[in-house]
């Protein structure tokens, strides 16, 4: 089965909570969250993260949805200012184990940069652990460029990870 691409709803709550988690705790090098932090937040700051992608411009959440469970996730957050609000961070990416290697994340970026395309986002920004090449690769395939390296920015499992800066146009 194909997933299907689509943005959260409410009723996701429990399924994209379990999601985020799993992401957290198999790659805490991947992520600037906390698996214990967010593992504390109560339901009702994950369902202000739904809510937020549900009111409109700001910010978004696209599932893969396999039908009995959730495939994937990726989040946009557009930058707030006046100066800044054509550009948008692509954040929270993640893709369980048995769904990788088939570009189904190529398919989430891609349906992302749609959404960014008719809310006027021009540039979408990420960033990415410098010892993900399966993700690099795919970032590339996208069409996203390296812009930069951020030092030592995680801190996990007792050693600091670096992440590359990227950046495309939409």
């Amino acid at each position: 089965m194909t997933p299907l691409l689509r943005p959260i709803r409410e009723s996701d709550l429990a399924a994209y909570k379990t999601l985020r988690l799993e992401a957290l705790q198999n790659h805490p090098e991947a992520f600037g969250s906390d698996y214990a932090e967010q593992a504390a937040d109560p339901d009702s700051v994950w369902a202000g993260r739904i809510r937020a992608s549900l009111q409109g411009e700001s910010a978004h959440l696209l599932l893969a949805d396999a039908g009995d469970e959730l495939a994937g996730m990726l989040a946009l957050f557009r930058d707030g200012g006046i100066k800044t609000r054509h550009a948008a961070s692509l954040v929270s990416v993640y893709l369980r184990p048995a769904w990788r290697g088939q570009r189904l994340l190529d398919r989430m970026i891609h349906q992302a940069l749609a959404w960014c395309a008719t809310v006027q986002i021009r540039i979408v920004r990420l960033t990415v652990v410098t010892t993900n090449a399966p993700a690099i690769r795919c970032y590339h395939r996208c069409g996203f460029e390296v812009s930069g390296i951020q030092r030592e920015v995680i801190h996990a499992n007792n050693a600091y990870h670096d992440e590359l800066l990227m950046w495309r146009r939409v």
